[in-house]
């Protein structure tokens, strides 16, 4: 028997992945979208017009609850797409929100700053002669190892004075264009001299090892954000400029959304301008804690963590910047 082309898991799916270009995020959906529909089956909703807030938020209750004891993130996840393809705002559904207590991927210490993970062979290929090329570009580039993976000859990319490394297929499957600082330009230049338009700026030998990349990713984000907090504080003019630039790639990024719900594209436009504005970012929670322990910042200039979210990390959101990269 062929698959049932009006079923709930299949119009979810048509739905959600003409928009999706990565191969490894299309599969993720499908998976999640998958169990989604499995659930909901079993408690009764069987059709696309059925899956409303209070279903979702139904099931992220039952995920919340689950005796594998989910993690924020994993919750997150799973209903990330569920709500994408339902049309319906992951701010509307109740969830256990992500914070330094939650998140380990390439941390060495936990909230209380206890040490959670050696690496020891990473730590000893950071220093190798062999990966040296790899360790230096990642403190100047702060990517993610498949992009670096990725990287040809053709990616370093001048824009007058400006000098940015273009990332083809980054996260979601959208190219990306990371802006690489002045201090670090020569650098780069340097690992990208010789190397052919189509020709791998690293080797797999360079690639394959343990160090870590995201732990490099954080100290970049890092660097990043003093670099543009300092220019705000030494000139205070330049914010505006800045806001400009970000708000140039902000509507370049969403055309398509600004033709197909204008009222949509005006609320979230206009809720990108406020997350810019004047007012400190202000820890709070576990991250707040972690900050307190570690000696970190409390607060931060909101247009320099979006400064970093968007022009070098790509998440465009300051919540994720702060958590994932600044509080470490």
């Amino acid at each position: 028997m062929g698959r049932n082309s009006n079923s709930l898991q299949h119009e979810l799916l048509r739905r959600v992945l003409p928009d999706i270009e990565n191969n490894k995020t299309s599969a993720a959906y499908k998976r999640h979208i998958k169990n989604f529909a499995k659930w909901a089956k079993s408690n009764g909703y069987k059709k696309p017009e059925s899956i409303t807030v209070e279903v979702i938020q139904e099931y992220e209750n039952y995920l919340e609850n689950n005796p594998r004891n989910y993690s924020p993130s994993t919750i997150h996840t799973y209903i990330a797409p569920v709500c994408s393809a339902a049309g319906v705002s992951m701010d509307k559904i109740r969830k256990p929100k992500r914070s330094a207590r939650s998140i380990t991927k390439g941390r060495e210490r936990d909230i209380d700053g206890q040490p959670i993970a050696q690496n020891l062979q990473g730590r000893r290929q950071e220093k190798d002669p062999r990966y040296e090329r790899l360790v230096t570009l990642q403190a100047a580039l702060g990517i993610r190892r498949n992009e670096l993976r990725h990287l040809v000859g053709a990616d370093l990319i001048n824009k007058g004075k400006s000098c940015y490394v273009r990332v083809r297929r980054g996260k979601g499957g959208k190219e990306q264009y990371q802006y690489i600082l002045p201090k670090d330009v020569e650098t780069v230049r340097q690992i990208f001299s010789g190397i052919g338009s189509e020709q791998r700026v690293l080797s797999n030998e360079e690639i394959n090892n343990k160090i870590n990349l995201h732990s490099l990713r954080a100290k970049h984000g890092k660097d990043c954000y003093n670099y543009y907090a300092d220019m705000i504080e030494r000139d205070p003019a330049a914010a505006e400029q800045l806001r400009a630039l970000l708000l140039r790639r902000w509507d370049k990024g969403h055309e398509k959304l600004k033709n197909e719900n204008p009222k949509a594209w005006a609320f979230q436009r206009a809720r990108f301008i406020s997350d810019m504005d004047d007012r400190p970012y202000k820890l709070r929670g576990d991250n707040l804690r972690k900050a307190q322990v570690l000696g970190l910042p409390e607060e931060y200039n909101r247009l320099a963590l979006m400064l970093v979210s968007v022009l070098h990390l790509s998440h465009w959101r300051l919540d994720v910047t702060a958590t994932n990269y600044l509080v470490q």
